[in-house]
């Protein structure tokens, strides 16, 4: 708490030339108990003997009510040790695969996964699959060799997306399924892999993992929210702070409003907003909108300042568990999730998106 001393003119232009300019250790004063604060300490009045002197003062100590993002950060980081793992992966590529991306996909897999070593337990290799634009019958034959997308939901949505991007396809998922799952990058030939793009997809390999292969029943804002918050963590451990703020505004900016913008949004209109970010995607988890990873991302801060780390791995294994997950959700944090979303999380995101301003 900062104390707040109000002068009055008055008073300030009769002592201005008597006091303050001479306010020091030893040096006279007025009045018995009257303070004074000079640079860094506070000085009081005292007597001694039969003279009024300054005292030799206390130091002012201040404090700074740390941000939303700096605690999450920060419990990220004390709780998120990285450590060598190896062998955690199977790795696919198509005949077109760049050699150069082929590398940087294990090297970043490897780098990410890291800092999930406390938690990630998996013992069966993780298939990752790399293909081009010029590979997506590959990829659906490697698919099939491990009854993986049994119902061609991921081929569709890659197709589509083949067709929508062309030569900026920009493809990248861990498929919320039951069962076992993968990770597959469909890029362009010509396009780099974004440097987000890797940590933000390992994160799904392990929600998959501690939710026992059920993402799916995860609010689209949390599991999309919570891969961003850790990857940009990851990135901005190896590049520096200032990437996470770049990543931070780039997914509070990622979304394609069309006729819905949410910087003007008022209480109302967010809980509604956050209400229909608890699917999977459709309405407003639709991947094309992009609405849950900005937003996500904001209430996912807020989880790890108010919670840390080891609250977030509980909720995220709740949901291997037949129980509601706003049910979870109160047990594990203590409040409802609606009453949470109005008193915590749409406070931040007008806050947030009103100090991070548009491109």
């Amino acid at each position: 708490m900062i104390a707040v001393l109000v002068v009055t003119p008055l008073l300030l232009s009769s002592q201005i030339s008597t006091t303050q300019a001479a306010v020091k250790a030893g040096a006279k004063c007025s009045k018995v108990g009257s303070k004074s604060t000079v640079g860094a300490k506070t000085f009081t009045c005292v007597k001694s003997g039969n003279k009024l002197v300054w005292d030799k003062g206390v130091k002012v100590i201040t404090t700074t009510k740390q941000s939303v993002q700096s605690i999450s950060y920060a419990n990220m980081k004390k709780s998120m040790l990285p450590k060598p793992v190896k062998n955690l992966f199977r790795y696919h590529y198509s005949p077109n695969a760049v050699k150069a991306y082929q590398e940087k996909i294990e090297s970043e897999l490897n780098y990410s996964m890291e800092y999930w070593a406390s938690v990630y337990d998996g013992t069966e290799p993780f298939n990752v699959f790399y293909a081009t634009e010029k590979d997506m019958d590959w990829l659906i034959s490697a698919w099939k060799t491990y009854n993986l997308d049994e119902y061609g939901y991921t081929a569709r949505e890659y197709k589509g997306r083949l067709e929508r991007e062309g030569n900026q396809l920009n493809a990248g998922s861990v498929p919320s399924q039951q069962g076992p799952s993968h990770l597959s990058f469909f890029v362009s030939s010509t396009r780099p892999i974004p440097d987000s793009m890797i940590p933000h997809e390992n994160v799904h390999i392990v929600q998959q993992q501690l939710t026992k292969s059920r993402t799916d029943q995860m609010p689209c804002w949390l599991r999309e929210g919570t891969a961003n918050l850790f990857g940009n963590f990851q990135i901005a451990e190896k590049y520096g702070l200032r990437v996470y703020d770049e990543a931070k505004r780039s997914d509070m900016n990622a979304y394609q409003s069309g006729s819905v913008e949410i910087r003007k949004f008022n209480d109302s209109e967010w809980f509604t907003h956050l209400k229909s970010l608890e699917g999977n995607f459709s309405g407003g988890c639709d991947y094309k909108y992009r609405f849950a990873y900005g937003t996500g991302l904001l209430l996912s801060e807020v989880l790890m300042a108010d919670g840390g780390f080891e609250k977030m791995m509980d909720f995220w294994r709740a949901f291997s568990l037949d129980v509601d997950w706003r049910k979870s959700f109160k047990d594990i944090y203590g409040i409802e999730i609606d009453i949470w979303y109005k008193t915590k999380g749409v406070p931040y995101l007008m806050q947030e998106y009103a100090r991070v301003k548009r491109y």
